[in-house]
């Protein structure tokens, strides 16, 4: 072997055995005992409302799994269990598959809990908000009629709102490749503390958002699809669509989007092009009429009891 691969092979091995002693230095800043718990808590939550609806509510609900969720779950053990056969368990490989398939299970038990909240047997309260909200001289039909005349702001907006859904695939998968154990196990932690406080509150205080309860042209008919679930949903029938949202207070989008912000700190470059994207992305929530203004009050509630329970498990 001449020099220069002897050189590189070298070079390899020892930016490997510092990103190992890194991670082995400290696995997360979040102890693993209170993800484990709180994942605990969400799948009995989830559990508990499912079978209220199995054995007295009767609802017949949609499926917010993803579609052959079952089966990515097994390819998932699978390449999990070949890695370990394969590699020793300190292996990069082996970190890299194990993360993404905890972070599966931490998608999938948000996605049980969307499916069991969804039967819950209680009044909604948008008649409230919209009251308290008044008393304010809030008006959601007079905002999303002003969004409307700056078309090429909505645009800005309707963008931004719909980055979400990227953002919460691939900032959590960027941050696994790079190994950053400590960000990504605090984020599963978040996820599903936010869940679960912010699911147990929608499910004895259900919201429907403003399309649902208020008339403007101006609302999309993806957003009145949510009160229609609801409605149908609480009238024994089938629902007729999965679009819209489900839960408007609190507001997820809020939640989720400054939990994002929050992975991405330290990555001086990301964060700051995400930062001014997820603060429009919180104000489109409301300029765009798919929640009320207290639900952002809601979020920010939330988010609030999340990192205070993270202050109080990290040492756990």
């Amino acid at each position: 072997m001449d020099n220069s691969a002897q050189t590189l092979l070298f070079t390899l091995q020892k930016s490997h055995n510092l990103i190992l002693s890194h991670i082995h230095k400290k696995p997360s800043e979040i102890k693993n005992k209170a993800i484990v718990i709180s994942w605990l808590l969400v799948l009995i939550v989830s559990i508990a409302a499912c079978s209220i609806n199995f054995f007295y509510l009767h609802y017949i609900g949609n499926n917010y799994f993803p579609t052959h969720a079952i089966l990515a779950a097994f390819i998932l053990l699978v390449i999990l269990a070949g890695s370990y056969l394969q590699f020793n368990p300190g292996h990069t490989i082996v970190l890299i598959v194990r993360e993404i398939f905890f972070f599966y299970l931490v998608i999938s038990s948000i996605a049980f809990i969307t499916n069991a909240v969804q039967y819950t047997p209680f009044k909604r309260v948008d008649e409230l908000i919209i009251y308290f909200e008044s008393t304010y001289t809030l008006d959601m039909t007079q905002i999303v009629a002003w969004t409307a005349q700056h078309p090429f702001f909505k645009k800005i907006l309707l963008f931004a709102y719909a980055s979400l859904a990227y953002q919460l695939g691939l900032l959590p998968l960027f941050m696994i490749l790079t190994l950053n154990i400590k960000k990504i196990r605090t984020f599963y932690f978040f996820l599903l503390t936010s869940a679960l406080i912010g699911f147990s509150i929608y499910y004895f205080f259900p919201t429907t958002a403003p399309a649902s309860n208020l008339y403007s042209p101006f609302f999309f008919e993806e957003q009145r699809a949510t009160g229609i679930k609801f409605h149908e949903i609480h009238n024994h029938l089938a629902p007729t669509t999965l679009a819209g949202g489900l839960v408007a207070f609190p507001s997820f989008h809020v939640i989720w989007a400054w939990f994002c912000l929050y992975l991405t700190y330290g990555y001086r470059m990301l964060f700051f092009l995400l930062l001014p994207l997820n603060c429009l992305l919180i104000v489109s929530c409301v300029l765009l009429g798919w929640h009320y203004p207290l639900d952002l009050l809601g979020a920010l509630l939330v988010i609030l009891a999340s990192h205070w329970l993270h202050h109080q498990f990290k040492n756990y």
